[in-house]
């Protein structure tokens, strides 16, 4: 999270500690020698930046001098096998956004943003105030160029590892449900669902349930609760005809509640 928009790169990783040999058996390697993986990775990223020229030769015999490098690694977080639950924590936990909605508010009458925190060591406050768009700026360069990959897989997760989960029982009994949904039922497919759990199908009112949950975790915001008066809502329809969306949307501006950032002359 990016406590007052400190630039504060690092990468987050989920790694077995281990892996699985040709006859499908896992062999437990657990981590050790953080300090020489660390320095490991040090070299790695100060030759990378070498390489695409972002530094020269002169600087980057500086940098490895350094005695303290400001590179680390922390292993402190372990998930035991079979813990589901914990792993889709973590996971939101690494995709969520830059930044927390709840702790960021607009000032409209002087225009400046309000940012909430705990308290901040390095700030030595927990409230800072920004100009908007000096918020808006500090903010954006945070968030990676159009296009850019920041989530990769590698090992059983890659999409090469995915395509050979058919023929590993192993690895396709650790798959998710909605691969194993789609593929051991299909037709092709070498397997018998006896092999696997079985799957649940999900009623439509539970897949909107699903959706808004989801939404609440990772952009920490509820879209079932009004944001003017904290109550909880509930989905009547949902509208997709364009028609009828516009229908709606005229009707709204008509009787001057339009939804926030709406264009009117974009019903026309």
């Amino acid at each position: 999270m990016l406590e007052f928009l400190r630039f504060n790169p690092h990468w987050h990783a989920i790694v077995l500690e281990g892996g699985f040999d040709k006859h499908g058996n896992f062999v437990h390697i657990p981590f050790s020698n953080l300090p020489q993986m660390t320095e490991c990775f040090r070299r790695a990223v100060i030759k990378l930046f070498l390489e695409r020229k972002l530094i020269n030769q002169d600087m980057a015999d500086n940098l490895l001098t350094w005695r303290h490098s400001g590179f680390s690694i922390d292993a402190s977080i372990l998930l035991p096998g079979g813990s589901r639950k914990e792993r889709e924590s973590l996971s939101q936990y690494l995709a969520r956004p830059p930044i927390s909605l709840k702790k960021v508010s607009f000032e409209s009458l002087h225009r400046k943003v309000l940012f909430h925190t705990s308290y901040n060591d390095y700030f030595k406050e927990n409230l800072k105030i920004f100009d908007a768009l000096d918020f808006i700026a500090l903010l954006t360069q945070h968030l990676p160029p159009r296009g850019v990959h920041y989530i990769r897989r590698y090992g059983l997760y890659c999409s090469r590892g995915r395509g050979t989960w058919t023929d590993k029982p192993y690895a396709a009994a650790l798959a998710p449900d909605g691969w194993r949904q789609k593929h051991l039922d299909s037709p092709d497919s070498h397997s018998t669902q006896e092999d696997y759990e079985s799957e649940r199908s999900v009623c439509s009112s539970e897949r909107r349930a699903a959706w808004a949950r989801l939404i609440a975790k990772v952009y920490e915001v509820d879209p079932l609760i009004c944001t003017r008066c904290g109550s909880p809502m509930r989905i009547l329809a949902i509208i997709t005809d364009p028609d009828d969306v516009k229908k709606i949307l005229r009707h709204l501006v008509k009787i001057g509640k339009p939804p926030p950032g709406l264009d009117p002359s974009s019903l026309n």
